[in-house]
């Protein structure tokens, strides 16, 4: 998470910006009623052309303007085009200089400028023995900043910028055993994450897999989804044998492919193990777009909203 000046909350809408590569999509949740569940109000897309997110976020948000008002929580989430994320051995700095320094540590490591570098860092639970390791999460100034000047004019409540690897991880916090997920949405990285008692244990960007939405039911039936087991397989394998974890007992898919059946036939048959397709939240189901292209958004108010009532 890119920490941001953050104002008190004034409304019961929070609104979630999730850019992804030509495209950005908008989910609004209101506040937890009586029943403890927030409610999905909007789910929505635009198309984006020369990455000009700026224009596309003051267009939607005039489409949606009545949840703009009086000063709602907002988010931005980065699908991973748009950031990068680096595991690196912890500095031996307290943690407010370590997040200072880290434009800098990453000089060598990510394609922006330590000038150009706005940086944040999470730690997952479980390390390899003898190591003590952060991921970082490093993003381009230059590119921020017409994206978030648009984001203020909606509102000064501004609660984060989040990675999409950590913006998804909330809509997987009730699994319990180990579990392999994989995610994926057209044009960009896969990611290929496992998940324990409800925390992210394992996250990977596989640069190989960004053609895999693309696969047609033939190339499916021919083997097409032979690298994506692989990955599957290497995420597992790392997590049981290098991390010293139980071994994976499930698979859950967050893909946009047609023919859901015979893809569960297909990596069941390779892999030997459960494949499930991941599930929207109750509350969100009527409105999900169904193919996951909203997940980074809800995910992503989901977070915001978590964090605004850590705050209160």
């Amino acid at each position: 998470m890119l920490n941001l000046f953050r104002a008190r909350k004034s409304s019961s809408y929070t609104l979630a910006f999730a850019l992804r590569k030509a495209a950005l999509h908008l989910a609004v949740i209101e506040a937890p009623g009586d029943d403890g569940e927030p409610s999905l109000v909007v789910n929505d897309e635009v198309e984006v052309k020369d990455e000009d997110f700026a224009t596309a976020i003051r267009n939607i948000s005039h489409n949606y303007s009545r949840y703009c008002r009086h000063n709602p929580a907002v988010s931005v989430i980065l699908s991973a085009n748009y950031y990068q994320s680096v595991a690196l051995d912890r500095p031996e700095l307290e943690q407010q200089e370590l997040a200072e320094s880290l434009r800098y540590s990453l000089r060598d490591l990510v394609a922006y400028e330590p000038q150009d570098c706005v940086a944040d860092y999470y730690e997952l639970p479980v390390q390899v023995p003898g190591q003590n390791k952060i991921n970082a999460v490093a993003a381009s100034k230059m590119f921020l900043t017409p994206v978030m000047q648009a984001i203020f004019e909606i509102s000064d409540n501004v609660v984060a910028v989040l990675s999409e690897e950590q913006a998804i991880a909330e809509l997987f916090s009730d699994i319990e055993e180990p579990t392999v997920v994989a995610y994926h949405q057209p044009n960009q990285p896969a990611l290929l994450q496992v998940y324990r008692d409800g925390t992210l244990q394992v996250n990977r960007a596989v640069r190989s897999l960004e053609k895999l939405s693309e696969l047609t039911p033939d190339e499916i039936k021919m083997g097409g989804l032979q690298p994506l087991s692989v990955e599957i397989q290497r995420s597992g394998d790392y997590f049981e044998r290098q991390l010293r974890q139980r071994p994976i007992s499930e698979v859950q898919l967050a893909l946009p492919l047609a023919k859901q059946d015979e893809v569960t036939e297909n990596l069941n048959n390779d892999l030997g193990l459960t494949i499930n397709w991941a599930s929207y939240p109750q509350w969100a189901r009527e409105l999900g777009a169904g193919d996951y292209s909203d997940f980074a958004a809800i995910g992503g108010a989901l977070v915001t909203l978590k964090l605004q009532e850590g705050d209160a």
